[in-house]
């Protein structure tokens, strides 16, 4: 994906409605227990913390943050800075450092972050200026923050459109119980990014209305390309420039999009309708999973259309729209490369069919499929840096930091229900 004045620091007293919630810690941190390995970490135990109306919890091994925030878009930013101000600022400072080594200058940054602001909703810069309030950075270093990785992204491409991120949603005969369970990966540059995922963490939002949703994403981003809603709608976005590389920057930026469309989204019909009515600003493969199936909706700058399924119960997407496309499509959408040189599509279609895989689908057996190698069948490779795996119906995520830590296991459920 490419990136198209305020108070430094305030603090107010702990309003009372924290005290409801700050009993709930020690149980969610209780739950918060790694399906499986060890879940390498930092070595940091269990921890939590309150500000305002949000606290934030790390998972028993100690390996990511998982916040929970409540209010107005504005007040739920300033819980955010509250809560994360020193690791928000250390990893501003490592991450702008880094960039400008790339050849980026902190001018080009700044220019950068509030051009790819403009393009948000007006709740999330809500949000950003709440993080700006409280958590010890500028307005300007909470956009920088906010686009670094899209920065990161820009530097080590050089402005080319990545060929990364897949995503498989399994139900029906390919899983073991019928249940959906849906795999992802997050492609950019794991040598270049993994030492920021000490960063990653889970961000649950509960608006005062519409649906709660939480954003799987390194800490300071706001914008959304991993989540889950309280009615277990999952969402995740593949870049598609290599498909359509045109770019609409007066649009909406489609990671901020899909805020929207979880927080007032119930199911896949309902998100497929919402995005279908909003015009898209680059082209992107969006996989959409409930509790009962899952699709893939390519969304060229002109058009969006629910791609067929791969089979029943399977569907599998990558960084190219898969043909055959639709008559008008011609002429205006770029063939996908060869297997030869990009076989992810055909390699998780052959696996996800194979005997091996067909109909014993489990949570632990598509942690085990995302890590196959692209070059004996999968489709991780040295770009993969995040990967994910969501049961809708549980309201359940497992995640993964690539060469940082081993999957821990989030039961966002708990979250969601918690300020019920």
């Amino acid at each position: 994906m490419q990136p198209k004045h305020y108070d430094r620091f305030s603090s107010l007293k702990m309003v009372p409605a924290v005290k409801r919630y700050v009993s709930l810690v020690a149980l969610i941190a209780l739950l918060l227990v790694p399906a499986c390995g060890g879940g390498g970490g930092n070595g940091q135990v269990a921890s939590s913390r309150s500000y305002e109306n949000g606290r934030a919890v790390r998972t028993v091994s100690g390996t990511y943050w998982v916040l929970d925030l409540a209010g107005s878009w504005l007040e739920m930013g300033r819980q955010y800075g509250g809560l994360m101000g020193p690791e928000l600022r250390r990893f501003h400072s490592e991450i702008t450092r880094d960039i400008i080594a790339r050849g980026i200058s902190e001018e080009e940054q700044k220019s950068t972050a509030a051009d790819f602001s403009s393009g948000l909703s007006s709740q999330l810069r809500e949000l950003l200026l709440g993080i700006s309030q409280t958590s010890g950075l500028t307005f300007d270093e909470t956009l920088v923050l906010n686009a670094g990785m899209l920065l990161l992204s820009n530097a080590i491409l050089g402005g080319e459109p990545p060929s990364a991120c897949s995503g498989i949603g399994v139900w029906d005969g390919y899983t073991k119980d019928g249940t959906l369970i849906f795999g992802r990966n997050w492609d950019i540059d794991r040598k270049a990014m993994s030492r920021y995922m000490r960063y990653l963490a889970v961000v649950v939002l509960h608006p005062l209305e519409g649906n709660a949703l939480a954003n799987i994403h390194p800490l300071g981003n706001v914008y959304l390309e991993t989540g889950m809603n309280s009615r277990g709608l999952f969402i995740e976005l593949n870049n598609g420039e290599y498909s359509d590389p045109t770019e609409r920057d007066e649009r909406e930026d489609t990671s901020s999009v899909l805020v929207t469309v979880l927080n007032r989204s119930d199911n896949v019909r309902q998100a497929v309708n919402m995005l279908k009515r909003i015009p898209a600003d680059l082209s992107y493969i969006l996989q959409i999973a409930d509790p009962t199936h899952a699709v893939s909706l390519e969304r060229p700058t002109f058009d969006a259309r629910v791609r067929p399924a791969d089979d029943r119960g399977l569907i599998v997407a990558y960084n190219s729209f898969v043909p055959p496309y639709p008559a008008h499509w011609r002429g205006r959408v770029a063939p996908p490369k060869p297997s030869s040189i990009d076989p992810r599509y055909d390699n998780m279609l052959r696996l996800a069919q194979s005997p091996a895989y067909k109909g014993l689908f489990t949570p632990q057996a598509m942690m085990e499929f995302l890590e196959v190698p692209m070059e004996e069948g999968g489709a991780y490779h040295p770009g993969t840096v995040v990967q994910v795996v969501a049961v809708p119906a549980e309201r359940t995520i497992w995640l993964r930091g690539c060469d940082y830590a081993d999957w821990e296991r989030v039961p966002l459920g708990e979250f969601f229900d918690g300020r019920q």
